[in-house]
């Protein structure tokens, strides 16, 4: 009841600026990079959601993470809060059918999606990010299941640092600085972040360390992009992976680095190049500290011995478990217009690669980490992958069409053909209606292979999941709205999931035989073009609804038999004064599901969720200050598992703004 009111007095207040507008804006042509064919957001036949820096900076939020899970249609499901463990799941799709990307270049883990968001981004490095909903394999090719996030970094003229302190509840610290530099033709951008916690409970500490540098050349119709990155993140894991053992700890070591070129005028030819090493070290049983410490061949923390009970006997606690991946991925390509339209023509070819010392084929020799503390690895897998792109997009008048394929290849496990097909019509002046089909699939992750533990057996004889997803809908463009509405329907084959027949059992890895989605999204975008505006700056609302079939078994699903079957989000950014602005997000959500509940030992159905988070920013050339409070109703939840997220959250921060001058003695504007 609380909701409602709420919602509709946030709607009456903003209808109420919305048709106070006498002015015609005219719609800026933001244009969709996430496409083999770049195009204008009005053309895109395709489901597309577009967040600017502008919303990133006043949405209340520290990190990317939780930006995406203020989106509807995406369902990011955290274990550890500010980014420190989280899942992407678009569409009722899982956390490893969800492409990633970095200005276009995939940044996946093969171990694990869990490990996917690792990146070295802070809001301030990203310009926009675009959420393509449905699969996209004919423009991405594998992963690209349920459908991707392109995160788009930013370039500026500018030469300036800003300077951002954090601080709030729980031990909260944080301390960012981003500096800009422009010399010539060539721009450059830095930053390094610093955040720490001593946790909301027991066992959910963490300390983040990020590095980025991006560097930008630009001659003519000729630019090169180069971008080097870093972040280590140690986190405690409570509760994470498995309930029988609650004090886990995590710690992850991320590098990236990438160049890429385009050039051309009427043919433009593109490439790039990109490197990503993951180091992941996980302790089922903490150590260090006030935790497990290591005696003889024994991990002990006061009278208790890590280990594992069977009926065989007492197996001791071996120490952590190590991985580290390598992923290559070169790709190439080529743009030209004619009287057919837009033709792009593409090859990408990927390495991946893991040695670790539980994943992987056994090897005859053991190598140890010169990173990780104790690491070792005597087991291994390296996998080649081959992409081939064709796609064509044509407009005639108030028609769009863009179809194409994508053909994927793999040793271990063949040939796999991606088609797609994606129409629109301009019914009216503001009106466009569009159909697509898309075909989509993913690679079994090195973890859904291979790992065995005290609570899950491998199966290395996984094959790709494959989907074919049909959409129908329209989009409403007048002035600074857009609206749009669809349909979906989505067939999943050979869905890969972790299962069980009851909560005693060890979960395995299957090919489950098929999914049925059926969903309806609803999305509103309003823009206020008067900076001036006493009230309301900008509105996004959205909806969607799934409905899964899934021919389970009965079984019970760590993941992919879980979903969001009500998912609606709300932003208002409003304005309170002269200097002085808000943000407010609203979340409600209503998951499909249950998880196991290991005090009660009982399965228990997922809560309904219900969040406002408030950010109040305070605005000066030189300065601003804010204030910021996660889920100010106080109400404890459980995004996957029995993993209990925090209550209210306070933070605050002032962020410093330093301007200089230009090589050539003049001074910014």
């Amino acid at each position: 009841m609380k909701f409602r009111l709420i919602f509709f007095l946030i709607i009456i207040i903003c209808s109420q600026e919305i048709f106070a507008q006498n002015d015609t804006i005219k719609l800026s042509e933001v244009v969709v990079n996430s496409a083999a064919n770049p195009g204008a957001f009005k053309q895109t036949a395709r489901s597309v959601q577009i967040v600017t820096s502008s919303t990133l900076t006043q949405t209340p939020a520290i990190g990317l993470d939780e930006v995406l899970e203020q989106l509807s249609g995406i369902d990011l499901r955290q274990r550890g809060i500010f980014g420190m463990q989280a899942d992407v799941n678009i569409r009722g799709g899982s956390f490893d059918q969800a492409l990633i990307l970095i200005n276009g270049i995939a940044v996946n883990d093969p171990q694990s999606g869990h490990l996917s968001l690792d990146l070295a981004l802070n809001m301030n490095n990203i310009q926009k990010v675009e959420i393509i909903e449905g699969p996209a394999s004919r423009w991405f090719g594998a992963n690209a299941f349920s459908g991707g996030i392109n995160i788009i970094t930013k370039s500026t003229s500018q030469n300036d640092l800003d300077v951002d302190l954090t601080g709030g509840q729980h031990g909260l610290f944080g301390f960012n600085a981003d500096g800009n530099y422009r010399s010539g033709n060539i721009t450059q951008h830095s930053s390094i972040r610093y955040l720490r916690s001593s946790g909301y409970q027991r066992d959910t500490d963490f300390k983040d360390y990020s590095l980025n540098h991006t560097a930008r050349y630009v001659h003519k119709n000729t630019r090169a992009d180069l971008q080097i990155s870093y972040r280590d993140k140690a986190f405690g894991a409570y509760d994470f992976y498995t309930t029988k053992y609650p004090d886990q700890y995590e710690q992850t070591r991320t590098f990236f680095s990438s160049l890429s070129f385009k050039t051309g005028k009427k043919i433009k030819i593109h490439g790039s190049a990109s490197w990503r090493r993951h180091y992941d070290r996980f302790e089922l049983f903490r150590e260090s500290g006030n935790w497990y410490k290591k005696q003889g061949d024994w991990y002990v923390m006061g009278s208790d011995s890590a280990g594992f009970r069977t009926p065989g006997g007492f197996y001791p606690y071996a120490g952590p478990n190590y991985h580290r991946t390598d992923v290559i991925n070169l790709n190439s390509g080529i743009r030209l217009q004619s009287i057919l339209g837009k033709t792009a023509v593409g090859v990408n070819f990927s390495n991946e690669k893991i040695v670790s010392n539980v994943l992987g084929i056994q090897m005859a020799d053991t190598i140890y980490s010169k990173v990780e503390r104790g690491g070792f690895y005597n087991h291994f897998k390296n996998r080649n992958n081959l992409n081939l792109f064709l796609n064509q997009l044509y407009t005639h008048n108030r028609f769009g069409i863009s179809a194409g394929f994508n053909t994927f290849y793999n040793p271990d496990f063949g040939f796999y053909f991606n088609p797609g097909i994606d129409a629109s019509y301009f019914l009216t002046r503001h009106l466009k209606s569009f159909v697509s089909f898309n075909r989509g699939m993913r690679l079994p992750t090195f973890t859904d292979l291979y790992y065995q533990g005290p609570d899950h057996i491998s199966n290395p004889n996984l094959k790709p999941e494959v989907t074919d997803e049909t959409e129908i809908g329209i989009k409403y463009f007048h002035k600074n709205l857009v609206a749009s509405a669809s349909v979906f329907y989505r067939i999943g084959n050979n869905l890969i999931d972790w299962v069980r027949e009851n909560p005693l059992e060890k979960w395995e890895s299957k090919n489950l035989t098929q999914l049925h989605t059926k969903g309806l999204s609803l999305g509103f975008v309003y823009k206020n073009a008067n900076k001036h505006s006493r009230f309301l700056r900008s509105i996004r609302m959205n909806y969607t609804y799934l409905n899964s079939d899934k021919n389970s078994d009965k079984l019970l699903s760590l993941y992919a038999l879980d979903y969001l079957k009500h998912n609606f989000s709300l932003f208002v950014d409003n304005r309170i004064a002269h200097n002085l602005t808000a943000g407010w997000s609203f979340l409600a959500q209503k998951r499909n599901g249950s998880y196991y509940d290991s005090k009660q030992k009982a399965e228990k159905p997922y809560e309904n969720v219900f969040l406002v988070n408030a950010k109040i920013t305070y605005k000066r050339p030189v300065f601003q200050i804010y204030v910021q409070a996660n889920n100010l109703l106080n109400r404890p939840y459980h995004d996957i598992g029995s993993v209990l997220m925090p209550g209210i959250w306070i933070m605050g921060g002032v962020r410093f703004h330093f301007l200089f001058k230009k090589t050539d003695g003049t001074q910014n504007r």
